[in-house]
């Protein structure tokens, strides 16, 4: 899978990706201090699933109507790296059906996934 990591996101869940065979972008080594809808669009225009701390995002893709990428949003209350990485492991064990046209919102203790109603778009 492809992925663009928001500059909120630590290196260990990029580094976690890569070794992983992932096809990863950082927005902080490619896209450093690009704006949340610059972001949406280049995930989109490359088919990489946006990782964020940002709600921005929800707002951006559901209310904006901005193009939807895929959208992992990690909503912990502590900054821990352990719980992203097995998260997102987690989430890599979902059919792509899905993750790919979904937004995710991952806490402590839950997995929500909402699909985009692409025809609004």
């Amino acid at each position: 899978m492809k992925f663009l990591i928001d500059e909120n996101i630590g290196v260990s869940l990029i580094n976690y990706l890569r070794n992983n065979g992932h096809d990863v972008k950082s927005a902080s080594e490619f896209y450093p201090s690009r704006d949340d809808t610059s972001l949406i669009n280049i995930a989109h225009q490359e088919n990489r699933i946006i990782v964020t701390n940002d709600k921005d995002f929800g707002y951006l893709t559901f209310k904006a109507k901005l193009p939807p990428p895929s959208v992992i949003l990690f909503r912990f209350k502590q900054e821990i790296p352990a719980e992203k990485i097995n998260a997102i492991s987690a989430i890599l064990n979902f059919p792509q059906d899905k993750i790919l046209n979904h937004f995710i919102v991952v806490s402590e203790n839950k997995i929500r996934i909402r699909p985009y109603d692409i025809s609004d778009n």
